[in-house]
């Protein structure tokens, strides 16, 4: 018995490429032309996965996966922001509680899997930007993660917190505030090499104004029963003061 079949309309497929959005386990044949948004290692007992996030033309996100004994066939291919098209692979559910994006499915290489860098002279930015108010009032789904963006206040000193759970006898330990164009105040908690890398970026600017984009955080109740962001180790990325149009209105 083959793969079973189900009907696409027009609009699931572009150009010989399938829409991020119509992916799903009931079929063996993709082909997808996606933008490269994040790559990360990933432990997995003695081994180890590479994780990625995907977009297509029409925003859409995905999360895709390269089990260890395949990386070192595709590593050199997968460059974050390099448009590329990935054709034969598996569509499987994302079983694990915190989504890095909403999308069910995650996308699977292969030993077939086939990988090419292709030309797009698309300028399109990817982000999940979700109002601080949401947040705040608990209404954000907190199993999947999101992007943020506002002008960086508040920054404490960075600390390092002795932890007998960490090979290195503890972490980095980061707290900030983020001030949205309505005034609305959200915490913000990084750990681990990137609250070193976001603290010493900052203080590079701290004179200026500075405006922060962190994508892929996921949202914590902290002590104080108070929603908040804080990092995914590996796919938390920082972004300050980036030229997009998105922050013009923050820096006026």
């Amino acid at each position: 018995m083959g793969s079973t079949m189900i009907p696409f309309t027009s609009d699931s497929c572009d150009g010989g490429y399938f829409r991020i959005a119509s992916l799903n386990p009931n079929m063996g044949e993709w082909s997808v032309s996606v933008k490269i948004l994040n790559c990360w290692s990933v432990s997995r007992g003695t081994g180890r996965e590479l994780n990625m996030i995907l977009g297509d033309e029409h925003f859409t996100q995905i999360q895709a996966v390269v089990r260890d004994e395949l990386i070192d066939n595709y590593l050199s291919r997968l460059l974050i922001d390099e448009w590329v098209s990935i054709k034969n692979f598996d569509v499987s559910r994302v079983n694990s509680i915190l989504r890095p994006v909403p999308h069910r499915f995650k996308i699977v290489f292969r030993s077939d899997t086939l990988v090419q860098s292709i030309n797009m002279c698309s300028s399109r930015t990817y982000f999940n930007l979700t109002e601080f108010v949401s947040i705040l009032s608990g209404i954000v789904n907190p199993n999947i993660c999101v992007d943020v963006v506002g002008k960086i206040v508040n920054v404490r000193e960075l600390v390092f917190v002795p932890s007998v759970e960490h090979s290195q006898g503890g972490y980095f330990e980061l707290y900030f505030g983020l001030r949205d164009t309505e005034c609305i105040h959200l915490e913000c908690r990084l750990t681990g090499d990137l609250a070193v890398e976001f603290y010493d970026l900052w203080k590079q600017r701290s004179r200026n104004t500075v405006i922060c984009i962190i994508k892929f955080v996921k949202l914590e109740l902290s002590q104080e029963h108070r929603w908040r962001c804080t990092n995914v180790t590996g796919s938390t990325r920082i972004m300050l003061n980036p030229d997009l149009s998105i922050t013009d209105e923050m820096l006026c």
